[in-house]
């Protein structure tokens, strides 16, 4: 199997023989309610990021395995947790197990970009080879809707303001290449967005420069951006991130992907709407429903049960604040006073809503 088109037919083997090691790890542990192992991501997919440390390709993203179960019991996810650390160690890596998965919930995937791109990029490790496929809705394979360009404008954007509040020292980075992942991960969910706006995206990333081109020809406000060639550096990143300059990006060069996300954020989210907002302080004070079908029938209830742990009594999902919070908080001055206290609590949200 190919994990990584970029790297070597040595690395592919070698990284082969630690996945074929974990899927019989798997087995063992799981047995008989195991129906399916499937590695998505970008390994899944052929398109794995690689690095070179001392002459040795090493993996650089994470590593993502969905498992497929007869019964979902408790003890699953902490049983992989050991499984999964020798691996951890071997590889330099993250390697993470998906919250199982019954063949009923792939009949029922909603539209969502994860599982669009997992039914379009996957590799099946154990089981049967058409366990998604055969399984997951039609409408999976259509085009994403909007809202997920959105979607992914918001959580690559809420990246960014990790990276932000790292680099001001506000909180510790969770490793050494924290600000520069997120940086480039942020400059490609514009450009994706922009696909997804333009009904082209595919879950492939090669050949998306190409499409980005094709749709930033036909818009007449995109001059100013000057994405393409970003675009493509962080292409490259996404591949062989030791290939990109190993500085980390300085505060100026945040502070100007942040408004340029501004920018697209606006962009597509009037496109999205049929709304035209004469700028992100106008999109902000908009108190119109994102996302309206989720506040339909009985997700209503679930949403005053979902605000009231938090102390707060409303009918509204929690994610339609961080819609109208994340412009202002990315654009104020981080010498605020209560920037450090209000990104804090923006990211405390996000990580449980995104």
């Amino acid at each position: 199997m190919i994990y990584a088109t970029q790297a070597s037919t040595e690395f592919n083997a070698w990284l082969h023989e630690e996945i074929t090691a974990l899927t019989q790890a798997v087995q063992r542990q799981v047995g008989s309610n195991l129906i399916a192992l499937v590695l998505g991501g970008g390994y899944g997919r052929g398109e794995g990021g690689v690095i070179c440390d001392a002459g040795r390709e090493l993996p650089y993203n994470d590593m993502d395995f969905i498992l497929v179960v007869e019964r979902k019991t408790p003890d699953i996810l902490s049983a992989l947790h050991a499984v999964s650390l020798p691996f951890k160690q071997r590889l330099r890596i993250e390697v993470d197990f998906s919250r199982p998965l019954t063949v009923a919930d792939i009949h029922a995937w909603p539209h969502w970009m994860m599982w669009h791109d997992l039914l379009n990029g996957h590799q099946v490790l154990y089981g049967p080879p058409d366990i998604l496929t055969a399984n997951a809705p039609m409408r999976i394979r259509e085009p994403l809707p909007l809202i997920e360009g959105t979607r992914l404008l918001l959580n690559r954007g809420a990246g960014l303001l990790w990276a932000l509040r790292v680099a001001v020292a506000a909180e510790q980075a969770p490793d050494a290449d924290f600000i520069r992942r997120n940086y480039y991960k942020c400059l490609l969910a514009l450009g994706d967005a922009l696909l997804i706006a333009a009904g082209c995206y595919t879950t492939q990333y090669r050949g998306r420069d190409d499409l980005l081109d094709a749709v930033l020809a036909r818009r007449d406000d995109s001059a100013e951006w000057n994405l393409r060639a970003q675009y493509g550096t962080a292409l490259c990143f996404k591949f062989q991130p030791d290939q990109v300059p190993a500085a980390v990006p300085s505060m100026a060069a945040l502070q100007a992907l942040a408004a340029l996300w501004g920018k697209i954020w606006l962009a597509v989210e009037q496109q999205r709407s049929g709304m035209s907002w004469q700028s992100l302080a106008d999109y902000c004070q908009w108190h119109g429903l994102r996302e309206p079908e989720e506040h339909r029938g009985i997700k209503c209830l679930r949403n005053l049960a979902l605000n009231a742990r938090r102390g707060c009594l409303s009918p509204i999902y929690p994610r339609e604040a961080l819609y109208r919070q994340l412009p202002f908080l990315l654009l104020a001055s981080v010498e605020t006073a209560d920037w450090p206290r209000d990104t804090a609590e923006f990211l405390a949200v996000w990580q449980r809503f995104n």
